[in-house]
Parts: structure tokens; sequence; C-alpha cells
């Protein structure tokens, strides 16, 4: 499957502000690269020349007759686990594309803030992979640091939606944090349309494990004002029902649940641990992540600057 031309477009057009905000967070979570006493073997690796031959494994190079070197946790570079959403919902607006006539749909929008996170971790020589998921993870790019890479990472964010295919965020970010191995970086773009009550409560088992979670919030502007004039047919997007309902006399009432379902996942996201923003599809991808990287972690109770709501 090619990549998808319009996330192309957003990834190339990222702002050098969003690259600083997102090279700023990542530099400050790379570990040292001294080797010490309390350093932990990680993995093998090929030997390249230039590496330390003190490093190379005789024993690994007696059983599998290759030169391999060890690698140590001080030593790793950041690893980041991409995660989209991929219900039938993230669809909406169907075939939208961000243009001067409207905001792109959902999915296009969050495959843009998870490609531009690609972008500069790859280039920088980090590692970067995604997972993709609806009620269950499916496709999954392990991560990895080779500039070849980034084709393949953005190619898997710029598959579609499934249609009618429901969510199941609990399921899936459990299945994430136990593929996400230790500790990195864990970026989630979802409209977060679950019902279930603990549907954010892995964001919470993701930190404790020494993961910097990272929460975009996308919605269209249609999901938080109800545009829509007098009667309307709604139809629902991951198998529900149609209802015909008159949007002007449900308006008010309807906004007062969109903004407590706004609220809520946001107090959620902040208290277990994450960075949360509202990314809203009317709004540029790259202000986005210059608000969600700047915002503080739970300790200093910030969530980002009121204009990402």
């Amino acid at each position: 499957m090619s990549l998808d031309p319009d996330v192309a477009q957003r990834v190339q057009s990222l702002t050098l502000s969003a690259r600083r905000a997102v090279e700023g967070l990542l530099s400050g979570m790379h570990r040292s690269p001294h080797r010490g006493a309390s350093v932990v073997f990680v993995e093998h690796r090929e030997y390249r020349p230039g590496d330390d031959p003190r490093l190379l494994d005789w024993r690994a190079f007696a059983r599998t007759d290759r030169d391999v070197i060890k690698r140590f946790e001080q030593e790793t570079q950041l690893r980041a686990t991409l995660v989209l959403d991929r219900s039938g919902s993230m669809a909406y607006p169907k075939d939208g594309k961000r243009s001067k006539e409207g905001p792109a749909n959902k999915h296009t929008h969050a495959a843009t803030l998870l490609s531009a996170l690609a972008y500069v971790l790859i280039r920088q020589g980090d590692a970067a992979g995604a997972a993709l998921f609806t009620d269950e993870v499916g496709d999954v790019v392990p991560p990895r640091t080779r500039p070849a890479h980034l084709e393949t990472v953005l190619t898997a964010l710029a598959q579609p939606p499934e249609p009618g295919a429901p969510t199941d965020l609990r399921a899936a970010l459990y299945a994430v944090a136990e593929r996400a191995g230790r500790r990195g970086v864990v970026a989630i773009a979802s409209d977060l349309i679950d019902l279930q009550e603990d549907a954010l409560a892995p964001i919470a088992h993701l930190v404790s494990r020494g993961h910097e979670v990272i929460l975009f919030h996308v919605l269209h502007p249609d999901e938080i004002d109800l545009p829509f004039p007098g009667p309307t047919r709604f139809l629902g997007c991951e198998g529900e029902d149609a209802i015909d309902a008159d949007a002007d006399a449900v308006r008010r009432s309807y906004k007062r649940e969109i903004e407590a379902f706004i609220d809520t996942s946001r107090r959620r996201a902040v208290a277990a641990g994450a960075r949360y923003t509202l990314a809203r599809t009317d709004g540029r991808p790259e202000q986005q992540l210059s608000e969600v990287l700047a915002a503080g972690r739970r300790a200093t109770g910030s969530t980002g600057s009121p204009g990402s709501r």
C-alpha cells in the first residue's frame, strides 16, 4: 500500500517549531551513553566496524558462529510505539481530507500527528514502530532505527480505518503494553469513543513500566459543536442503529455531554501520568504537537494550553 499523499504532505510540512518541541522531549528522555556498574544487558546486535571489540560476546559466537556485541540499557536508543485507532468512527467524515473547505477526517489527522513523531524519531537515530487497533491490536511494526524504516512506519499509519469496526481501548492498550517492552515513548491517537469506564486504565500500567505516554484525543468539530440544522439522521460508525433527532433541540444537552466526556478523558489520562491534548481536526498538527510535548507531567498538573481545547 502506498503512502496516503495527504499524510505525506502534512508530514513534509511539519514546521520547525514542532520539530524542536518533539526533539526537546525526546532528547530529555535519552539515557546516559556512559557505561557503569548499574547497566543492564538487554540484547545482542551484529558487530559493525568501529564497535568496541571488548563488547564482543564470545559465548554467543561459540554458539552461533556470528560476531555479535552486547548492548546495555543505558546505551540503547529511545524506543517509541505509535498507536493508531483504526475503528470505524475514525473515518468520520467519510473521505474527508484537510482542505480550504474544511478539516480532515479523524484518521488522517491522527496519522499525521503520529507520522510527524516517526519522522523526527527516525531522522535523529531513535527507534520507532507502530501498532494499529480496533477492538484488538492488528498490524504491528516493531521499532527500528534504519532510515528506510520510516517508509514502513508511515505506510502502516496510512492504512484506512476498518468500516464498522468496534473499539476496545482497554484490551488494545494492554496488548500494546505487553509489546512495548522496556521504557520508551508510547504515543496514542484515538477519538477515545469507548463506553467502558475503565477504557483508559492501561495508561497507568504503561506509566508504571517507565513509559512516557502521549495521548492525542482526536475529535472532529462536528462532534463537539453539533452544527447540523433541524431534523437529522445520525448514522452509527461502529454498527450502532441510526438515530433520528432534531439537532437544534438537543444541541445544548449534547454539548454538555461532549464537554463532560472530553473533561473526563483529560482528567483520567493526566491522573494516570500521561500528556494529553484535545487534537481537533481543524487545528494545526504542528501546534498540537508543540502543546502536548510542552505540557507538564502529573507532578506539575499542567495539561497544555487552553488553546488545545
